[in-house]
């Protein structure tokens, strides 16, 4: 401002530049060029009472960079004696600075501008005030980035440098990186938006003015799921910059904000919006629901999103006659066209999109709420929401899909029982795109899927044929018959005891037709899928390795399968058929180790089994739990491991934690990333890369997964499965 400025624009009550159509160029127009303008009642300046008696304004304009700084000092406290006193007859204080603006060294300097200090503060500000000032202050920084508008907020408190110094010690001390929510000094930044966009899923809607189509980009923790274009429907918000990024608040989210920021999210707020670079009040505020979302919230708890479970922030720029706020300052925005078009805009476009999402993809697996990344997603039945949830949205005709993540929408496998389902998401993501590399994919992995079916087909028929035929042999041998009943009868005692009997004596003759079913079965399918490659081969100089992996992995599943049917020749009470039983898992894979793979050892191994004494029923097929078990002690041995403990736990009532841990050689320390290991073909050993991939794999059919979890201080390996209903 020059002096001029100071004296008949800034020191009259209620003046706004902004309101005056016929002032000339002044300081506001430079400002102008960045940034619209935010108020225009005049008298936000005094609001500078309620913080201290004193207020000191030092400025200077662009024009007279070089010369002295205009210094203005205003003392509240002579407006108090005397009330009937005129208020334009009180006096300030005005000077010149010569040596320039007067600030402390840690603000970077000013060759013009405005600096507004506040003296005489009427409290005290403490450290724990001044880190709320610095969150408050942080709702002010744009998430999309400091560069989108230049606006930069530096605190400086110097009876604070020395504990923000202790901070940052105690951080070194843990190896940790200092809490910037705890440190008062330095620049102030949005950073909380950049770290949840590595920890949750989040959705950024702009409009473009000069297409006049919305762009919509959705990120599931640090991946691109989609990036869609359409029509913009709302003419009022065309020319108005309109941007919004919302991040959905799971489980872990919570928890990096709370730590991050000092503060539970809910205290913090919800979403936020901007006005000309300026924030308006109180939306977003805690207990405030201007968008609706908690009235909407209660319509379907399960189904929709409230101001507890997203935050975030919406930009919008334009004219008061568009977007204005109300004159108490304290209810939002007045209800304009522009307005209403905006609340519909941030509804349909922003928070159902990402309830889309978010609910049919995240919601239904009730332990991924706890991950930070995507590998819950990774499963076939994972990717198989993902694929469904995407092919949905572009099942509109307006919508324009512009890219995908075509780590998570894919083919999934054969095997899987999502499958069939997924091909028709597939389909029409590929349509939509016109990707005919993805089309191509979805034919050859139909025939591969007609050619398994058949095969299966062919064996079960085999194997059914051959049942009948010594049914027919058995009903001719009365006697064989006699023990048959009697020996049932005894096992249908001891089946509400325990799912395997302790004696190989009690084993009828119709389990041991089963079981001898379920081997032929198998074993047919193995020997049509080798037949089957062979004759892929036949005229081939050469073959790849993915083709040669893929029909070894379905063949060596089968065989594990086998090989888990004949210890359970000896075992199992209950008909080892292809479809599931429904039993308590952690029960079962208790008794599984105990009765079972126990005795098929070798060497100087000892395997334990402790649970917690909680239940959880869930139906599953008895084969796969051999799979899994069998695998992952097969690898400690592989390791050299003396030890492996299988430790079960119920965090939850619908979830079953099972902490696998070994005492052998540990993780390759060659391996660059150590879930590498779950990649089919991937080994370090002499073994085939399968086994682990055949473990995440049926685990992703009974809805769990596998990670690896770091052993402290001793050498080892750890695995942590988790499965939810």
């Amino acid at each position: 401002m020059s002096y001029e400025d100071i004296r008949n624009k800034w020191l009259f009550v209620a003046y706004s530049a902004k309101k005056d159509v016929n002032r000339q160029v002044d300081f506001r127009d430079s400002i102008a060029e960045r940034r619209h303008y935010a108020g225009s009642k005049g008298i936000g300046r005094f609001s500078s009472d309620r913080l201290g008696a004193g207020v000191r304004l030092q400025t200077l304009s662009s024009q007279e960079v070089g010369g002295k700084v205009h210094s203005v000092f205003v003392d509240w406290s002579l407006f108090d004696e005397n009330h009937k006193k005129h208020f334009d007859s009180i006096g300030i204080n005005y000077s010149q600075n010569e040596d320039g603006f007067d600030i402390p060294d840690t603000v970077p300097a000013l060759s013009h501008g405005t600096v507004i200090t506040i003296e005489r503060t009427r409290q005290i500000w403490g450290r724990e005030k001044i880190l709320q000032l610095k969150s408050a202050l942080s709702k002010l920084i744009n998430p999309f980035g400091a560069s989108t508008d230049g606006f930069k907020i530096y605190l400086h408190a110097a009876n604070e440098i020395a504990g923000d110094d202790e901070e940052h010690e105690n951080a070194l001390k843990r190896r940790e990186q200092p809490n910037r929510a705890k440190i008062v000094n330095g620049e102030i930044g949005n950073f909380i938006f950049s770290t949840l966009a590595e920890k949750t899923t989040s959705i950024e809607v702009t409009i473009d003015a000069e297409t006049n189509y919305i762009e919509t980009k959705l990120v599931d923790r640090g991946e691109l799921i989609y990036r869609i274009r359409e029509p913009n429907p709302y003419n009022l918000l065309q020319p108005s910059g309109f941007r919004c990024q919302i991040f959905f608040l799971n489980q872990s989210a919570k928890m990096t904000f709370a730590r991050r920021m000092g503060v539970p999210s809910v205290q913090f707020g919800s979403v936020f919006v901007f006005r000309n670079g300026f924030r308006v009040y109180p939306i977003g505020e805690e207990s405030d629901d201007w968008f609706g979302m908690d009235r909407r919230k209660q319509q379907g708890y399960a189904r929709f999103l409230g101001t507890r479970d997203v935050i975030g922030r919406l930009d919008v720029s334009g004219a008061e006659s568009d977007f204005q706020e109300a004159s108490s300052r304290n209810t939002g925005l007045i209800e304009t066209d522009a307005v209403v078009q905006l609340r519909r805009c941030f509804r349909d476009h922003c928070l159902i999109r990402l309830e889309k999402y978010v609910v049919p993809v995240t919601f239904v697996d009730s332990e991924d709420k706890n991950f930070g990344d995507v590998s819950r997603l990774m499963t076939d039945p994972g990717r198989a929401r993902v694929a469904n949830a995407v092919a949905k949205l572009v099942d509109d005709k307006d919508v324009e899909l512009l890219e995908y993540s075509t780590k998570l929408i894919g083919i999934l496998s054969e095997r899987s029982s999502q499958f069939e389902n997924s091909l028709a998401s597939l389909r029409a993501i590929a349509e939509k795109t016109k990707d005919s590399g993805l089309f191509s994919n979805i034919e050859e992995a139909e025939r591969r899927f007609r050619e398994m079916r058949e095969s299966e087909e062919r064996a079960r028929k085999q194997a059914d044929e051959e049942r009948k035929a010594k049914e027919a042999a058995l009903k001719r041998a009365s006697v064989a018959e006699q023990i048959v009943q009697d020996v049932t009868s005894q096992f249908e005692e001891e089946r509400k005891r325990n799912l395997f009997l302790t004696s190989v004596s009690s084993l009828d003759t119709e389990t041991i037709l089963n079981l001898h079913h379920q081997v032929t079965m198998y074993a047919v399918d193995v020997q049509q899928r080798i037949e089957n490659f062979m004759v892929s081969l036949e005229g081939r100089e050469t073959v790849s390795r993915t083709e040669v992996l893929a029909a070894l992995d379905g063949i060596s599943l089968l065989n594990r399968r086998i090989m888990g049917v004949t210890k359970f020749a000896t075992k199992a009470n209950f008909r080892l058929e292809s479809e599931k039983i429904e039993a308590d898992i952690g029960q079962y894979v208790e008794q599984y180790i105990n009765q079972v793979a126990k005795e098929f050892l070798s060497g100087p191994m000892n395997v334990s089994v402790s649970a917690d004494g909680k239940t959880f029923e869930k139906k599953f097929k008895p084969i796969d739990v051999a799979v899994v078990v069998d695998n992952l002690i097969s690898n400690a041995r592989k390791a050299r491991a003396t030890r492996v403990s299988f430790e079960i736990t119920h965090p939850a009532k619908d979830t079953i934690h099972i902490r696998v841990e070994d005492n052998g050689r540990g993780f390759d320390t060659k391996i660059d990333e150590v879930d590498r290991i779950f990649e089919k073909g991937f080994t370090k050993t002499d073994g085939s890369g399968l086994g682990l991939y055949h473990v995440q794999h049926v685990l992703g059919e009974m809805n769990g997964t596998i990670e690896v979890v770091e052993i402290s201080g001793v050498k080892g390996a750890a695995f942590l499965i988790r499965i939810a209903k």
